[in-house]
């Protein structure tokens, strides 16, 4: 079973949410408009089901729902970022909205982001620059927990899921080219939303705690617990151990080896990228000629034969657009997460959405 909300309902509901938690308007207002974001998209992992684990954070103290982000350092082409605990999903959009100003002005812009709590979609981010007509490239570590992603070939958490982001805008009205994707072989908020809902993880997604694979997403929340692989193997490790760097030294964050602080409370994130604007003079490109080149080698892409029995190439970004056209004027949320939800509202006194009360 699945509750439908319409987009309205869903991001003020969400919003009342937050603000029964004290989060303000203007930052609940953007939480909630990348959590629906995300569940339009597909990414229910990322959605508003994630709501009674801020909820717990914000409990706990290591979520400040009033943070607003500093900007510690701008010279114009690099800006460095303190998230000071307090939501990505805010944080990250003000952070985006400023390195898109100096991208325009110097034709790129460098960008570090420490101490933030939970991102959100990265990909939605993605899609923030690539309206603007820019490429954005980012790099994710997650810190302030244990790790739970084992390295190629070991039975422990020695990583945490360390997502990779690359968005490139497309011509003739295309969605854009987004690549939003974690170096482990699922997310760690796919694996909850397995268990709430009673679904097997992918099969070489996860092992137990003994190191032996499985299928089941409750080793992950078990004592001991299990770990997540690495997506491709050496390959995916490979780019965890990058992005951990990349993200954790060069935004002075920090990287998830013992000598810092693991409290297990959901998600620090540091983040180390590139915004870039494809257009600007000082590249001495021709914006004409990419778009045209951009566009046919797209053209050529989707060309390709379908392999027998399969349904056709996508370029990535495109799975993301069709959800979002599925659900142009609303959502779908698993009864478990509806479940979730509907008691965090209880216990907050945040009236349920009309209509919905039956289902929960």
């Amino acid at each position: 079973m699945s509750v439908s909300l319409s987009l309205g309902q869903a991001e003020t509901f969400a919003a009342s949410l937050l603000q029964a938690m004290k989060v303000p308007p203007a930052i609940a207002h953007d939480v909630a408009e990348h959590l629906v974001s995300s569940d339009r998209c597909g990414y229910a992992s990322h959605g508003v089901s994630i709501l009674p684990g801020y909820c717990r954070a914000i409990a706990d103290g290591v979520l400040d729902g009033t943070a607003d982000g500093q900007l510690l350092v701008d010279t114009g082409i690099f800006q460095a970022w303190d998230g000071q605990h307090g939501f990505g999903q805010h944080i990250g959009k003000r952070m985006l909205l400023s390195a898109f100003e100096g991208a325009r002005r110097h034709g790129q812009c460098v960008l570090t982001l420490r101490g933030c709590h939970h991102l959100g979609r990265m990909g939605f981010y993605a899609e923030m620059a690539a309206r603007e007509g820019l490429v954005l490239l980012a790099f994710t570590n997650i810190i302030n927990r244990e790790p739970l992603v084992a390295p190629f070939g070991g039975a422990e958490g020695r990583l945490t899921t360390n997502p990779l982001c690359f968005g490139i805008p497309l011509p003739d009205g295309r969605p854009p080219l987004v690549v939003d994707m974690a170096t482990s072989a699922v997310a760690l908020n796919k694996v909850r939303v397995y268990a709430e809902n009673g679904q097997p993880a992918p099969a070489g997604s996860l092992i137990d705690a003994q190191g032996n694979p499985t299928t089941d997403p409750g080793v992950m929340f078990a004592n001991p617990h299990g770990s997540m692989l690495p997506f491709g193997g050496h390959k995916g490790y490979a780019l965890g151990v990058l992005t951990e760097l990349l993200a954790g030294v060069y935004s002075g964050g920090g990287t998830v080896q013992p000598e810092h602080p693991r409290n297990g409370k959901l998600a620090t994130n540091n983040l180390f990228a590139l915004v870039f604007d494809p257009a600007h003079p000082s590249h001495g490109a021709d914006p004409a000629w990419q778009r045209h080149e951009t566009g046919a080698f797209i053209d050529y892409l989707l060309a390709c034969p379908p392999q027998p029995g399969g349904s056709g190439v996508q370029y990535p970004g495109q799975y993301e657009a069709a959800n979002q056209a599925r659900h142009a004027d609303h959502i779908e949320l698993g009864q478990g997460s509806w479940d979730s939800l509907a008691e965090l509202a209880d216990k907050l006194g945040v009236a349920l959405p009309e209509g919905t009360a039956a289902a929960a």
